[in-house]
């Protein structure tokens, strides 16, 4: 996918393409967090915050919505949403100010994520709310093909909105609606207008931990049937405990591409470990069922309304004339 914003858009280049872009990419990412104590330091220490304090936050919203009314149902439960949206939001800003530090060679420890994440509070802080505005009723409306058809009639979808939204944050504190803004022009002007998200970075996660973690679960789960308490307790927990780092994993490692992409994306940067024709293959496009449904509903006014919402993000993005 390499056409300018405003060319036509290319086919999707199917799963098996898409995966093993992902699989290498993901590779390559993978190996980066492997081989950063820091950054592993953090995204552990975090993540254990983020589920405690999600736990606690919780326990008190349901104990909270029981005593409350509908309205107060409703306000419970979106307060807990934005605390939620804010904790994962600042983590992921943190972790991506990390990665941007140790992609530049620059030295980091654990704290210089919760450093960054001082440093942009209030972009945080604003993002989460727009999350609350726009990300959520976006996801209560339909799921992600309601999206992909937004990415093609619209021009814009909230995938398109929030692909770029950490790095922009961590790297340049900018505001909420600077930040959609940005990302949306960055994905535009690199990629052209037939992107709803990344290739499959979570394959290599997935085969290399989830697959022996799963098999894991369920031989302890067998053995603990057949009277073998001992051994398939650990098998079993020993299970679960891949899986949460195989998801870990593959968490962090979309957090060092996205980085990647953005950099590349933005300034045209390249890594040695990132080679920029597999960055030129990192997205994929809508579905060829969305595609289709997108065709027919094409016409006029639709192309109007398009113009002129992302009329000029794609005048910003061709490059100026001679």
């Amino acid at each position: 996918m390499t056409a300018a914003a405003g060319e036509v858009p290319q086919r999707p280049r199917g799963l098996r393409a898409y995966a093993t872009d992902g699989w290498y990419l993901g590779g390559a990412a993978l190996r980066f967090v492997l081989r950063n104590r820091p950054l592993q330091r953090f995204a552990l220490t975090s993540a254990g915050i983020v589920l405690t304090t999600a736990a606690g936050a919780a326990v008190a919203a349901v104990a909270l919505r029981r005593e409350a009314g509908p309205v107060g149902y409703v306000l419970v439960g979106l307060a807990a949403y934005y605390c939620l949206s804010l904790m994962v939001t600042a983590t992921a800003v943190g972790l991506a100010g990390l990665v941007a530090d140790s992609l530049d060679s620059r030295p980091v420890t654990a704290a210089t994520g919760w450093h960054v994440i001082t440093r942009r509070r209030r972009s945080i802080a604003g993002w989460s709310v727009l999350d609350l505005a726009v990300g959520l009723p976006g996801r209560m409306i339909g799921s992600w093909s309601v999206d992909q058809l937004g990415v093609l009639l619209l021009g814009f979808g909230w995938s398109l909105l929030s692909f770029f939204a950490i790095p922009t944050i961590a790297l340049t504190g900018a505001s909420p609606s600077a930040t959609a803004r940005r990302s949306l022009r960055l994905v535009r002007g690199r990629w052209g207008d037939a992107v709803y998200s990344t290739v499959y970075l979570w394959v290599r996660a997935v085969v290399l931990f989830g697959v022996p973690a799963a098999a894991a679960v369920a031989i302890g789960v067998l053995l603990v049937r057949n009277d073998a308490v001992i051994l398939g307790g650990a098998l079993f927990a020993a299970g679960v405990s891949g899986l949460a780092l195989a998801y870990l994993l593959a968490h962090v490692a979309r957090a060092v591409l996205t980085v990647v992409l953005y950099r590349y994306a933005d300034s045209g940067t390249v890594y040695p470990a990132f080679p920029a024709e597999l960055l030129e293959r990192s997205v994929r496009g809508p579905s060829s069922v969305v595609r289709r449904l997108s065709e027919r509903l094409e016409g006029d006014r639709v192309r109007r309304l398009r113009r002129r919402v992302v009329g000029d993000v794609e005048d910003a993005s061709r490059p100026p004339c001679p």
